[in-house]
């Protein structure tokens, strides 16, 4: 995955905002790196809830979840003027990243049995 520091705009049509990353030559400023990050959360979370998953399927969704993190990490390394807010969602992310892959990984959470 190569990641670059372009100082440019935003590749998203109509964007006039700074790219901030670049993940395979697609740059974005914060604001579509988010939603392009949150739509592939979204997505993938339907994913995880599924009974049973193909392994092809949940090594393809944990790819993308790893390439997110990365991507994510990098951005919070390398740009020291965020906000409190949008560190936040940075975090919130990388931890939903974790947690997908984790859940994809191991399947969906059982019942436990009640002892009553």
């Amino acid at each position: 995955m190569a990641m670059t520091s372009v100082i440019g705009d935003c590749k998203v049509f109509g964007c006039t905002n700074s790219a901030v990353v670049g993940p395979g030559g697609q740059d974005a400023c914060l604001e579509h790196f988010f939603s392009n990050c949150y739509e592939h959360l979204e997505r993938l979370e339907s994913l995880a809830l599924r009974i049973s998953l193909d392994p092809a399927e949940v090594e393809a969704a944990c790819a993308v979840l790893e390439d997110c993190s990365n991507r994510t990490l990098f951005v919070c390394f390398r740009d020291q003027s965020l906000t409190n807010l949008e560190r936040s969602r940075l975090l919130e992310i990388l931890l939903s990243c974790r947690d997908l892959q984790y859940r994809l990984r191991n399947g969906p959470p059982t019942k436990l049995a009640s002892s009553v």
